[in-house]
């Protein structure tokens, strides 16, 4: 009974650990963007950075700043598509404190091309502001 409790405390402690170290330095987040009529553009699914599946293709992603593949999805729900035709694969160099916003553009009937959009995440650069000398 003892044992079993202090190693779900453990657990607990070794999990927060870790999810509190990405947020001890700078970090970028990846999340679809919201869609837009005007621009024709829709959320991309972000399905994978740097070949690890995400933990929901919807939501935002937190990912340590640096050079990064992230693979998106985006069906058009039109006509099947071919693999090919519904997944992009992007080489994006993430900057600190940035949050990176990708949309589906529509071009031509099923044809799509990716879009990202940048945005500062005010709470980081906040917490990681350096001093004015």
């Amino acid at each position: 009974m003892v044992s079993s409790r202090l190693f779900a405390g453990l657990l607990l402690a070794s999990s927060s650990a870790a999810v509190a170290g990405l947020y001890d330095q700078p970090w970028s987040a990846v999340e679809p963007a919201d869609a837009s009529t005007v621009r024709k553009e829709f959320p991309a699914s972000i399905t994978q950075i740097d070949g690890r599946s995400t933990s929901n293709p919807k939501r935002s992603e937190a990912v340590a700043p640096g050079k990064h593949v992230v693979t998106i999805r985006f069906e058009t729900a039109r006509v099947n598509q071919s693999e090919a035709e519904a997944t992009r694969e992007l080489d994006l160099s993430l900057e600190p404190c940035t949050r990176y916003r990708i949309a589906a553009r529509r071009t031509t009937g099923t044809k799509w091309e990716p879009q990202v959009y940048t945005e500062p995440i005010s709470e980081c650069a906040r917490k990681f502001q350096k001093p004015a000398s």
